[in-house]
């Protein structure tokens, strides 16, 4: 495991990165969307300011996985090491299903069985357990939150959204997605309360979280989609829920692929801190997975390595 000393102190990680610390066949049952109406218009109460973008924030870094967390001081006992420790794990994947996610996905397609493999290395006390939420303007909770415990009907839903992603519509099939800004907001409030999770007091509970754009931040109306959520309640219900977020995201993008769009996950978001910093999670540069850079696998076992049997952040 990666060793560190002080809270945001840059330290070297295992892989050299910087560490701050359904089933389906051909067509599988999407289970059912939660909370999402296609309008034509109109707005709900109290709108926010519909978009993630920002514009003169310079790139913050290499992109190089960062691991956010409130870390010990030198000396200090930092809980229990796994060996001495038993935790349930339980995954749950918080995709962009957009048109440019597709070679994403064939990466995670790939290696989700080395994943898996893994983590049966870890001798878990019971399986690992997986969730699957997708998103575009809409989102879809696949399997209508009920754990996949069979790595194979993971594997079977991602190839389906992955030919999804080709298609340009809204994850219910109901709309065109004509925008750049996506909506992982509600993505992941979704995930923190539809999933069926283990008992946070023996389980790891993280969301792999994957975009390449800037979100929506609601209540407001986004390409003819109710968008519910705003940043602040979505980190208030994942860390009530103590659920880690880690997410492969990018630094610029937009339909210029010229907009800064790390806020939220490298940067801070209207001045409030990152989601994986408030979470205890972690930012991988998703450029260098599609690059080869980083392993994606690889990234995802560190993530847990990083987290097993190790307390929740406080939450202030």
């Amino acid at each position: 495991m990666s060793s560190c000393v002080l809270l945001l102190t840059a330290c070297t990680g295992d892989d050299g990165g910087t560490i701050y610390g359904m089933e389906g066949e051909e067509n599988p049952s999407t289970g059912i969307t939660v909370g999402n109406d296609s309008t034509d218009g109109g707005q709900t109460e109290a709108p926010g300011d519909g978009d993630g973008d920002g514009s003169n924030d310079e790139d913050p870094g290499d992109g190089d996985p960062i691991k956010l967390d409130t870390l010990p001081d030198e000396g200090v006992d930092d809980g229990p090491d796994p060996e001495d420790c038993l935790e349930d794990v339980d995954i749950v994947f918080v995709m962009d299903v957009s048109t440019t996610m597709g070679p994403f996905f064939d990466k995670l397609e790939a290696e989700i069985g080395a994943v898996h493999d893994a983590l049966s290395a870890y001798d878990l006390p019971n399986p690992p357990h997986y969730g699957l939420v997708v998103f575009v303007d809409d989102f879809t909770l696949v399997n209508a939150g009920v754990p996949y415990t069979d790595i194979n009907a993971l594997k079977a839903d991602f190839a389906y959204w992955n030919n999804f992603t080709a298609s340009n519509q809204q994850t219910s099939g109901a709309g065109f997605n004509s925008t750049w800004t996506e909506n992982s907001i509600d993505a992941l409030f979704s995930a923190a309360v539809g999933f069926q999770w283990r008992p946070k007091n023996t389980t790891l509970r993280m969301i792999i979280h994957t975009t390449d754009d800037t979100f929506w931040n609601g209540p407001t109306v986004g390409n003819g989609i109710n968008i519910l959520h705003n940043y602040p309640e979505t980190v208030d219900i994942l860390q009530a829920n103590e659920v880690r977020m880690f997410t492969f995201a990018d630094f610029i993008g937009g339909q210029c692929e010229c907009d800064d769009v790390s806020m939220g996950v490298f940067t801070p978001f209207q001045a409030q801190p990152p989601i994986p910093e408030q979470t205890g999670g972690g930012a991988y540069n998703i450029g260098e997975v599609l690059a080869g850079v980083v392993s994606l696998s690889q990234a995802i076992t560190d993530s847990v390595d990083d987290s097993y049997c190790e307390e929740y952040p406080p939450v202030d």
